[in-house]
């Protein structure tokens, strides 16, 4: 009997070993901590942690963990098991999808989530930033717009987050919230939704992109953690009347989703 005890503790610890995936650090901002034994210690950009870990947000803190094939996005103050969130991360995937495509409708009629990348234009599509004055005041933005769209198009996210935060850096009113929210739309489109969710919190909450701003953060607040934001934000929108057409039913719908956590 007693050996028949330790088999079964053996595999058992050999199911726990297998259970747990080394994660990557691929993006860390402000402060944050992974519990090791009774104390706390301070994760950067590029650590590897084990998916049984328990990390810890400061308020304003986010963090991103990758194992190759998932990611783990986290914008909200509080303690996390890992494991817990990459067994919801499949679930948070089917609900982000609707959203990020119909929201991604402003950025260019095509977007979707969907595309497949065209691996040809990655590395050579983003030209060398200019920062003299002289070449600023004569920015095209809406050709940079443009060639944004067009990596949206053809996949290339990450390429087309850096056309729009060009064009965010060069343009003024209506035309930089107009990039800024298509660069947080690719950024999120590319999997790199804390640094999306980082771009749309320092946005103005009115103006003529304050709805789709609002609805793209709760959508992505809900995909990582800060399901209170995402209430606070939806039920602000509703109170001023940001949202208009199918917009009401997405806000009502997102509404709706973070209020059952």
């Amino acid at each position: 009997m007693k050996r028949f005890t330790v088999v079964l503790l053996i595999a058992f610890v050999a199911v726990v070993g297998l259970s747990a995936v080394p994660l990557t650090v691929s993006w860390a901002d402000g402060k944050v901590d992974m519990q090791n034994g009774s104390a706390w210690k301070a994760v950067s950009m590029g650590d590897e942690l084990d998916s049984a870990s328990t990390i810890r947000l400061a308020k304003g803190a986010s963090v991103e963990l990758s194992d190759g094939k998932r990611k783990v996005s986290l914008t909200a103050e509080g303690s996390y098991l890992l494991d817990n969130l990459l067994k919801k991360g499949a679930v948070a995937s089917r609900q982000n999808t609707g959203a990020m495509n119909k929201l991604g409708k402003l950025v260019d009629p095509q977007a979707s989530v969907g595309s497949t990348t065209v691996a040809a234009v990655r590395g050579a599509a983003i030209e060398p930033a200019k920062e003299s004055a002289e070449w600023q005041s004569d920015v095209d933005v809406s050709a940079i717009m443009d060639e944004g769209r067009k990596l949206v198009r053809a996949g290339d996210y990450s390429n087309a987050a850096l056309k729009f935060d060009e064009a965010a850096q060069a343009a003024e009113g209506v035309d930089k919230d107009a990039a800024v929210y298509s660069e947080a739309w690719a950024l999120a489109a590319g999997d790199s939704q804390a640094k999306a969710v980082k771009l749309l919190r320092s946005m103005p909450s009115s103006g003529n992109w304050a709805g789709p701003r609002a609805l793209l953060l709760a959508r992505l607040d809900i995909d990582s953690g800060a399901n209170a934001e995402a209430k606070s934000v939806i039920q602000a929108g509703v109170s001023s009347k940001l949202f208009v057409g199918d917009e009401v039913d997405l806000a009502n719908s997102m509404l709706d989703e973070a209020s059952a956590e």
